[in-house]
């Protein structure tokens, strides 16, 4: 009776695909000359072209909203200084969201720099192999595997 918990409880878990990074979208915002550099792409690093970036304040409101072009990457005018949301969509059902803070700086300050206002991980770090999650998804299937291996070798003796 244990075994069948227990596979009904993984086979369940494996379910939720929220939890895999199969092709998860990621976004990275840099200010530089008072203007907000968005990149777009997927967890393999490939650009996600013709995604809708819509950026909204504290309030909700919309202040943005544009899509990329055919490299992932939109460039508008720097919002205010203060909180905002930036929500990204490529219209395949893939859908990010992040909030962004744009520091108050002189103008003169973001001259040939790139400042990460995004607060998500950088492209760097998205793209990087998910180790745990691959340990934990071939464990998932090892550990149906055995279940199942189990209720089917004797079906009479768990009742």
């Amino acid at each position: 009776m244990h075994y069948r918990l227990l596979f009904a409880a993984l086979f369940l878990f494996s379910l939720f695909p929220a939890l895999a990074l199969a092709h998860a979208m990621g976004v990275e915002v840099r200010l530089k000359n008072n203007q907000i550099l968005i990149e777009v792409f997927f967890h393999d690093n490939s650009p996600a072209p013709g995604s809708l970036v819509t950026i909204e304040n504290e309030a909700e409101e919309k202040i943005l909203s544009e899509k990329t072009d055919k490299e992932g990457k939109l460039q508008a005018p720097a919002p205010l200084p203060g909180k905002y949301k930036i929500l990204v969509n490529d219209g395949a059902g893939h859908l990010s969201s992040t909030p962004l803070i744009i520091p108050k700086l002189n103008p003169a300050d973001t001259n040939n720099q790139n400042i990460l206002v995004s607060k998500s991980p950088d492209r760097n770090q998205f793209i990087q192999t998910p180790w745990l999650g691959i340990v934990v998804g071939l464990a998932t299937i090892a550990a149906l595997g055995f279940i199942a291996s189990r209720l089917y070798q004797n079906p009479k003796s768990h009742p």
